[in-house]
């Protein structure tokens, strides 16, 4: 069987997907050729009518010089009829009343004495007269054609009047004429490059908006993007739409991130809750046990002066065990085993913060660093900071989202933990600012803050040490989870111990609690 044909359509089908996948055309170039084409319009119609302008000055001058030459030759012919003196002053009268154009009248007498000279041409300014030297050494000898012709005088003399060829004026007329075309199409040139320039300007300029938005992408910050407003030209406008697409692709992979961390973190804390229990169910029932046998030891044993501290002795490190295991669980579970769902007070946060600060200015405990807690709170950001533990009275009935509250205790146990370890410091600050009115529903901005004078950490050692080292890593990772974003620094730049500071801000909304007690 032969094979089908293929189908006639088949052509205008591709030549239609083709058709559709085609780019649209360029708004930009219609829009400058569109406006620019529209000032080339205006500036033809004005050319047109200033030419129609020059043409009745130039008829009229034109017929001026036709009259004036007439009247000049009426007057000679009447020459005879005067003396020699009111001639010369008919003559002149006639001169300066009418100055001939492209011809220059003379009259001499039989001898060849000058009576009448011609006008001086006047000195025209000197960009003009600039020009007309050029124009006369570039033109070269001129043309110097003349007609004579002798009147007749009293007592048989005779004067020659001659008209010679003049090119002065018709070369000043053709440089004004040259002047007028150039400063025409000057201003068409300057009307054009204003018309693109504004047109440019007017198109582009949501452009450095745009490169805003493009290096606010670059540090994951996505609110420039949303604010973008509509662009005046297509071209900017798919840009925009694209960045926009961008920008909502990033939100939608940081939040997807966000929770992945979330999750992870939830793992860990799941993981400590897991020990936490394995730890008080095992451990807790067998130094229970164990303290009970050395008491009962203790007792059998009232008589024996050699075997009563041995016993004594195994009854208090049971004792210390126990301690130790206690407060093992509170560093694993610091909030017990409360629903992940219910917020936790803020007294309890409270508390629990002031624990860690207590446990490592607690005697015996190794403090490298004197350690100072403030807490500070106000209704808004229009208020000065209320301190001291009072101060977050108003707060006592409300409470943070769990994750929240477990992160600030992370951070601050985390931060506290590299301070005394690494920073070989004498004074640190852990200060936690709530800004948000006392109520139920209210959005909250907490500022978080450690701070110490130890010797800190050079500048190329910062991006390096948030990336991988001493702790930080693990502190940004929470932060960033809570939507916050930690800055890292030297608290006291320029000092010869610059110490460092880690300082975070997290946005929440208060809770209500209805036990706000520890």
């Amino acid at each position: 069987m032969a094979p089908p044909l293929p189908s006639e359509s088949t052509p205008s089908n591709a030549s239609t997907a083709a058709a559709a996948a085609a780019p649209p055309p360029l708004d930009l170039p219609r829009l400058l050729m569109r406006r620019s084409a529209g000032v080339a319009a205006a500036v033809l119609l004005l050319a047109l009518l200033l030419g129609l302008a020059r043409m009745a000055d130039d008829m009229a001058d034109e017929v001026d010089a036709a009259m004036a030459l007439a009247d000049t030759v009426a007057q000679l012919a009447h020459l005879p009829a005067h003396d020699d003196a009111q001639a010369l002053a008919l003559l002149r009268r006639v001169q300066s009343a009418h100055r001939l154009r492209h011809l220059v009248l003379q009259v001499a007498d039989e001898g060849g004495q000058v009576l009448l000279a011609p006008q001086p041409e006047p000195r025209a300014a000197w960009p003009l007269e600039l020009a007309l030297r050029l124009h006369r050494w570039l033109d070269g000898p001129v043309d110097e054609r003349r007609v004579a012709w002798a009147v007749p005088r009293q007592e048989g003399r005779r004067w020659i009047v001659s008209l010679t060829a003049s090119h002065e004026s018709e070369r000043r007329e053709a440089l004004v004429s040259l002047a007028g075309m150039l400063g025409l199409l000057l201003l068409a040139v300057v009307a054009l490059l204003l018309a693109m320039r504004a047109n440019l300007h007017h198109a582009l300029r949501p452009l450095g908006r745009l490169l805003g938005a493009i290096g606010a992408i670059e540090g994951h910050d996505t609110r420039a993007v949303r604010a973008l407003p509509a662009m005046p030209i297509r071209e900017l406008e798919a840009l925009a739409a694209a960045l926009r697409h961008l920008a909502q692709a990033l939100d939608d992979e940081q939040a997807r991130r966000r929770r992945l961390s979330q999750q992870v973190l939830t793992l860990q804390e799941d993981e400590r809750m897991r020990l936490a229990r394995d730890l008080h169910d095992e451990f807790g029932q067998r130094l229970t046990a164990l303290r009970a046998d050395a008491a009962w030891l203790m007792r059998r044993l009232q008589g024996d002066a050699t075997l009563q501290p041995v016993v004594a002795g195994i009854a208090e490190h049971g004792q210390a065990i126990q301690r130790d295991v206690r407060a093992l669980l509170g560093q694993l579970q610091p909030f017990g085993a409360s629903d992940a769902g219910q917020p936790e007070p803020m007294p309890r946060l409270q508390a629990l913060v002031q624990g860690l600060v207590a446990a490592w200015q607690a005697p015996g405990r190794e403090a490298r660093a004197q350690l100072r807690l403030v807490w500070r709170w106000r209704a808004d950001d229009r208020q000065p900071w209320a301190e001291a533990p009072p101060a977050l009275a108003p707060l006592a009935g409300l409470g943070l989202p769990r994750p929240l509250a477990l992160a600030l205790y992370r951070i601050s146990q985390e931060a506290l933990t590299n301070v005394m370890r690494h920073a070989q410091a004498a004074q640190a600050e852990l200060c936690l600012g709530f800004t948000g009115a006392a109520m139920a529903g209210a959005p909250l901005q907490i500022d978080w803050q450690v701070s110490d004078d130890g010797r800190g950490l050079p500048d190329a050692q910062l991006g390096d040490a948030a990336a991988r080292g001493n702790g930080i890593a693990g502190l940004r990772e929470r932060v960033w989870a809570q939507g916050g974003d930690l800055q890292l620094g030297p608290a006291s730049p320029g000092a010869a111990r610059p110490g460092l500071r880690l300082a975070t801000t997290l946005q929440a909304h208060w809770q209500a609690v209805n036990d706000a007690a520890p």
